[in-house]
């Protein structure tokens, strides 16, 4: 019998959804950076290059990995079941703060900007204060991180305050 320790699934489907998400970014327009130390929410944080300068706009990301994303009946998006105190870090961001979730077998990046989904949904709000842990968002099939990357350059771009309660607002 061995003494050593066991490796585990989770560890494996997380270090290829990180290593997918470095990888489907395009080196011309960002710079990314695997956060380390303390797991508090937040896994990277990508840096948008215009014209050869950088430009001090970021994303900041969680990153989820799955073998076998859970798609909704209607077919338009993932449902992806979050813990809410990390909901609530990244609506606290200043940054845009954006979900990753990785489906590590067809290695496609699909990408939920977590401030916009809660402005545009504010009734969500309501579920941050129940006693629940979870939460289930609805992370779009068409938002896909590859070299067409305006859709996110914009994001961004973003800038939002008054997070993480309803007053939350893009400025």
């Amino acid at each position: 019998m061995s003494k050593l320790p066991k490796d585990c699934t989770a560890r494996i489907i997380g270090a290829e959804a990180r290593k997918l998400v470095h990888f489907r970014f395009p080196s011309e327009n960002w710079e990314y950076h695997e956060m380390t130390g303390r797991d508090n929410g937040l896994d990277c944080t990508v840096e948008l290059v215009e014209n050869e300068e950088w430009t001090n706009k970021k994303i900041e990301g969680q990153i989820k990995g799955t073998r076998s994303p859970r798609q909704l009946k209607n077919g338009d998006a993932f449902a992806l079941e979050m813990e809410i105190k990390t909901i609530r870090y990244g609506l606290g961001s200043s940054c845009a703060f954006v979900i990753f979730y990785v489906d590590v077998e067809e290695e496609t990046v699909y990408y939920l900007p977590l401030q916009d989904y809660f402005i545009s949904k504010p009734e969500l709000f309501d579920k941050l204060d129940n006693n629940k842990s979870q939460i289930t968002v609805h992370v779009p099939c068409d938002n896909i991180v590859c070299e067409n990357d305006f859709d996110l350059q914009q994001i961004a771009k973003s800038i939002y305050i008054d997070g993480p309660s309803r007053k939350l607002r893009k400025v």
